[in-house]
């Protein structure tokens, strides 16, 4: 599997404090099936700057030196979303944006509780830049969870939809679990990710949710979401896999 939200790097925002925290977390992901994830650290989120991909890159080798290649760390981040995104996303490799190893897919969070006003414009101007926003856990987002139409006009902006392998297990409570059930149903759900960022505190859990998804969507679903997308990512690729099948849609349950 590929796990294109992970917090990994040590010690640069809440992810693991240590070395040693930062390699148990990656091989605990390894246990769990993941052959491939995406660093992706908090960028521009208050004291968590690192505005400087230079050092994260660093970080990175690092840690693959350590791990040996099982599974291997990309580079990426977590954007934390704001009005001067067009203008950060343009200083290029000197910025501090990082697409999904580096591709034209952005990672990025909506400041709690708000859709920032301009939101759908610079979206727009993203896509005229090629590239796509990629939403990360609405379903923990107050907003969305309590307006999927929302969620759904920027899906129709260019904008693809990441939920949290945890939401999909109840570990975030009822409201973001019927949330992603409810994207699933009208078919914005492009990605699932574990956003693990410690072993104690949200660890990786994507192949139960794997499962989760298998028996109650079906394998088409499964492999659009944990397959086929995540591989298109890391690629730089269009997604194959445009959301739950229409006949699935209404229920939200398949048959068991």
């Amino acid at each position: 599997m590929i796990d294109v939200h992970f917090h990994c790097l040590p010690d640069i925002d809440d992810g693991p404090e240590t070395w040693q925290e930062a390699v148990d977390l990656c091989r605990e992901a390894a246990a769990d099936g993941a052959t491939t994830l995406i660093a992706t650290p908090h960028v521009l989120r208050g004291d968590w700057l690192n505005e400087d991909p230079t050092v994260r890159d660093q970080l990175i080798l690092k840690l693959n030196t350590m791990l040996g290649g099982r599974p291997s760390v990309l580079a990426g981040c977590e954007y934390f979303f704001s009005a001067d995104a067009v203008e950060l996303w343009e200083k290029g490799k000197a910025g501090p944006l990082t697409g999904l190893n580096r591709t034209g897919y952005l990672l990025l969070e909506f400041p709690p509780g708000k859709i920032p006003p301009g939101t759908a414009g610079i979206f727009h101007e993203l896509s005229l830049l090629d590239v796509t926003p990629v939403i990360a856990h609405p379903e923990r987002h107050r907003v969305f969870a309590q307006d999927a139409a929302v969620l759904e006009d920027l899906v129709r902006r260019g904008a693809a939809v990441q939920i949290t392998a945890g939401s999909l297990l109840g570990e975030f409570g009822d409201g973001p679990l019927e949330a992603s059930k409810e994207f699933l149903r009208r078919g914005l759900v492009r990605l699932v990710a574990s956003d693990a960022h410690s072993l104690r505190h949200r660890p990786p859990h994507l192949s139960a949710a794997r499962d989760l998804v298998r028996k109650t969507w079906g394998p088409e679903v499964e492999g659009g979401l944990f397959e086929a997308n995540p591989r298109a990512i890391i690629a730089g690729a269009e997604l194959p896999w445009e959301g739950t099948p229409r006949k699935l849609r209404q229920g939200g349950t398949r048959a068991r």
